[in-house]
C-alpha cells in the first residue's frame, strides 16, 4: 500500500473513531444528568455499525475506488458514526445549558440513522460482493427496497424530535425541539415504506443463495459466511421489534453481518486487502469490547467519577484487549508472517515428516502457503513448476533458492508482500532451498537408477543374443559332427579320424568365442595386472602408427571402478587411432577421493559429427557410477578426456 493510499484510510477511519469516541466520551456526563443510556437509545447500534462497516469499506474503496460494495458500507458507517456523535452533542447541549445548533443536531441524528439501518439487509446484500444484482430480473425488487427506504426516511424526517422521547427519559420536561408540530407521513404510506423495506431483507437473503448456488467452490466458501451473517442480522432485527426488550438485541443486530463479510474478505481474500484489513478486524472487536466497558465503567462508576476519568478507565481497560485483538487480527490475516521462529519451526516440522523427495516438496509449498496466508505458493526448476500449493493466480513475488551457492531453482508467491514479509521468506528460502536440493539429488538418483536398470537389460540381451545365435548354434553343430563320427569310427576310420579333427579344431574356436565373451565382461588384464598394467598393456601395440603412453600409480580400487576405466579408456583410444589420425596418446590416471582418467592425443580431433556409440558408452560409464565426463576436441590441439569416478560406489 502506497503513503498516499494509507493517508486516505488513516484519515476516514480515524474520522469515524474519533466521531465514535467523541460520544461515549459525552456518555458518562449525560448519565450524570439522568438521559436514558445508549443501549435504550439505540445509539449502542450506531456505535457498532459505524466501525463494522465504516472501517472495513473505508479499506476497501483505498484499494479497489471503484467498488460499490465498499460505497455504501462507507456511507452506512459514515451515517451511524455522523448520527451518534450529533445525537451525544445535541443531547448534551439540550440538557446541561444548550450548545450552538443543539436542537437541529438532534433532528439530524433523529433520522441518519434510518437508510443506513436499512440498506443493509437490502442493498448491501443484493449487490455483494460484485456490486451487482444477480441478474437483470432483480431490478425491481432494487426499487423496492429502494421505495422502502426512501419512504421510512422521509417519515422519520418529518417526525418529531421528541418521538425517541419514548424510550425513556431524553429531554427535560416540556422541550419540543424542531419540527413540532409534523406527525410523520399518513400511516397508510408508512405501513407500505415498511412493508417495502421487508420484502427487500426477505428478498436480500434470497438473492445471497441464489448467488451460493450459481456460485464455484471457493466463491460459495465466501457467500456460506455472508448467508449466515445476513441471516442472523435479519432475524435479530425482527426479534428486537417483535419483543418488548429489543433494544439491547437491536443494539448488537449488525454483528453477525459484519463479522460474516470479514471472515469472507480475510480468510477467503476476496478483496485482496492488506495491512490495514488487520486493524480494522481489531478495531471492530474492540468497538465492542468498548461499549462493554462503558456499560460496566459508566453506568456504575460514572455519576462519582466524572466523564474524564471514566473515559480514562475505559481506554486502560480497552487497550490490552485492543493489542490482543490485533495480533488475533494480523494472525487471521497473516498467519506467522510477524512470528519468524514459528514460521520455521513449522516449515522444520513439515521437511521431517516428508517421505519422498517430490513429497516434500509438495509439503514444503504448502507449509509456505500457510505459514505467509497466500493463495498460491509454486516452487520452480528451470522454469517449471515441480510443486505447487492454491489456486493458481498472478505470480507477484519471485525469490531465488540458493544451495551452497548455486540457484537451485525459484519460490513463487502469488501475492504482493510487506517488506518485512520479505525478510520472513530470506529466512525460509535456504530451508526450501535445501528440500529443491533433496528433490533433484533424489530425481538425478531415479534417473541414474533408471539408466542402470537399462544398462543391465541390455547387457543381458546382449549375451543372449551371443548365446543364442552364436555358441548356441555352434554347440549344436559339433553334437552332431560328433554322433556323425562315432558311426564312422568301424566302417570308415579315416573318414571319421577327419570329422574328429575338424571337430577339435571348431571346439577350440568355440572356446575362444567363449573366452571372448567372457573377456568383455571383465578384461582378465584387470584380474591379472590390476588397472594399471591393465592399461600399460592396452597400450602395447594398440596401433602401428600409436605410440600410448601409461602413467599410473594407484592402490587397490573396486572392481566396477576398474572396468569403467578400462573401457573408458580403450575407447579413447580406439577414437585416437581411427578418427583423430593421432600419433602419440597419453593416458593419466590418479586416485585420491575419486580417480581422475586423463587421455590426450595430439590428432586432429573429433570433427563436428555429432556424439556416435563410443561417446555415448563412454559417456553412459561414466554417469552411472555418480561421475564426471569432460571432452574438448575440435581446436586444434588434440582431443582431451577427463573423467572423475567417485571411489565410494553403492
Amino acid at each position: 500500500m502506497t503513503d498516499r493510499t494509507t493517508w486516505r484510510v488513516v484519515v476516514p477511519v480515524g474520522a469515524l473513531v474519533l466521531l465514535v469516541a467523541a460520544a461515549l466520551v459525552v456518555e458518562p456526563r449525560l448519565a450524570h444528568l439522568g438521559v436514558t443510556g445508549i443501549v435504550a437509545r439505540f445509539d449502542a447500534f450506531r456505535c457498532v455499525a459505524g466501525l463494522a462497516f465504516g472501517v472495513p469499506g473505508v479499506l476497501v474503496v483505498a484499494q479497489r475506488p471503484a467498488s460499490r460494495v465498499g460505497w455504501l458500507m462507507v456511507v452506512v458507517g459514515a451515517a451511524q458514526a455522523v448520527g451518534v456523535a450529533l445525537g451525544a452533542y445535541g443531547l448534551l447541549g439540550i440538557n446541561d445549558g444548550g450548545l450552538p445548533g443543539d436542537d437541529w443536531a438532534m433532528w439530524a441524528s433523529n433520522w441518519l440513522w434510518v437508510p443506513a439501518y436499512l440498506a443493509v439487509p437490502t442493498i448491501l446484500l443484493m449487490i455483494f460482493p460484485d456490486g451487482r444484482l444477480p441478474s437483470p430480473r432483480w431490478r425491481p425488487v432494487a426499487a423496492l427496497a429502494l421505495a422502502g427506504i426512501a419512504v421510512n426516511a422521509v417519515d422519520w424526517i418529518l417526525q418529531p424530535v421528541t418521538l425517541m422521547g419514548e424510550v425513556g427519559r431524553m429531554y427535560p420536561p416540556g422541550y419540543t425541539g424542531v419540527l413540532a408540530d409534523l406527525t410523520g407521513l399518513p400511516p397508510v404510506v408508512r405501513a407500505a415504506g415498511i412493508a417495502c423495506a421487508l420484502v427487500g431483507a426477505v428478498a436480500a437473503v434470497a438473492s445471497l443463495v441464489v448467488r451460493y448456488r450459481r456460485a464455484d467452490e471457493e466463491t460459495r466458501r465466501r457467500l456460506q459466511w455472508i448467508v449466515a451473517g445476513a441471516l442472523l442480522t435479519v432475524s435479530l432485527f425482527g426479534l428486537a421489534l417483535m419483543v418488548p426488550w429489543g433494544a439491547p438485541i437491536l443494539a448488537l443486530a449488525c454483528v453477525p453481518l459484519s463479522a460474516g463479510l470479514a471472515v469472507a474478505v480475510v480468510a477467503h481474500r476476496l478483496w485482496d486487502l492488506d495491512l490495514l484489513l488487520s486493524r480494522a478486524l481489531a478495531l471492530s472487536v474492540v468497538s465492542v469490547l468498548l461499549l462493554a466497558a462503558y456499560a460496566l465503567i459508566a453506568f456504575t462508576l460514572g455519576g462519582v467519577l466524572g466523564a474524564g476519568v471514566s473515559a480514562v478507565l475505559i481506554a486502560l481497560a480497552v487497550h490490552p484487549l485492543y493489542a490482543r485483538a490485533g495480533v488475533a487480527a494480523n494472525r487471521l490475516v497473516y498467519g506467522d508472517r510477524d512470528d519468524p521462529a514459528r514460521a520455521l519451526r513449522r516449515l522444520g516440522a513439515r521437511l521431517s515428516d516428508a517421505d519422498a523427495p517430490g513429497d516434500l516438496l509438495e509439503r514444503v509449498a504448502a507449509e509456505v502457503g500457510r505459514v505467509l496466508r497466500v493463495p498460491y505458493v509454486a516452487v520452480e526448476e528451470h522454469g517449471a513448476v515441480v510443486a505447487s500449493w492454491g489456486s493458481r493466480g498472478e505470480a507477484a513475488e519471485h525469490v531465488p533458492l540458493h544451495h551452497r551457492g548455486l540457484n537451485v531453482g525459484t519460490l513463487v508467491v502469488g501475492e504482493r508482500l510487506r517488506p518485512k514479509d520479505r525478510a520472513l521468506l530470506a529466512e525460509l528460502a535456504p530451508h526450501v532451498a535445501v528440500a529443491v536440493h533433496a528433490h533433484r539429488l533424489g530425481a538425478d538418483l531415479a534417473r541414474s537408477h533408471a539408466r542402470l536398470l537399462a544398462a543391465r537389460q541390455e547387457e543381458r540381451d546382449r549375451l543372449r543374443y551371443e548365446l543364442h545365435d552364436g555358441v548356441g548354434p555352434t554347440l549344436a553343430a559339433l553334437a552332431l559332427q560328433m554322433d556323425r563320427g562315432r558311426r564312422l569310427v568301424d566302417t570308415d576310420p579315416a573318414r571319421a579320424k577327419a570329422i574328429m579333427d575338424d571337430l577339435s579344431a571348431r571346439i577350440r574356436a568355440t572356446v575362444g568365442d567363449v573366452r571372448a565373451i567372457v573377456n568383455d565382461l571383465r578384461p582378465p588384464p584387470l584380474d591379472d595386472l590390476g588397472l594399471a598394467g591393465a592399461l600399460a598393456d592396452l597400450g602395447r601395440g594398440f596401433a602401428d602408427h600409436l605410440d600410448v603412453r601409461v602413467d599410473a600409480d594407484l592402490p587397490a580400487l573396486p572392481a566396477p571402478i576398474e572396468l569403467a576405466a578400462y573401457r573408458i579408456a580403450a575407447e579413447a583410444l580406439t577414437n585416437a587411432a581411427r578418427h583423430a589420425r593421432a600419433s602419440r596418446c597419453t593416458i593419466r590416471v590418479r586416485a585420491r577421493d575419486a580417480l581422475e582418467l586423463r587421455v590426450d592425443d595430439d590428432g586432429t580431433g573429433l570433427g563436428p559429427a555429432p556424439e556416435g556409440v563410443g561417446l555415448t558408452s563412454m559417456r553412459r560409464r561414466s554417469e552411472e557410477l555418480g561421475g564426471t565426463f569432460e571432452l574438448r576436441s575440435g581446436d586444434g590441439t588434440g582431443t582431451h578426456l577427463v573423467v572423475r569416478l567417485p571411489l565410494v560406489t553403492s
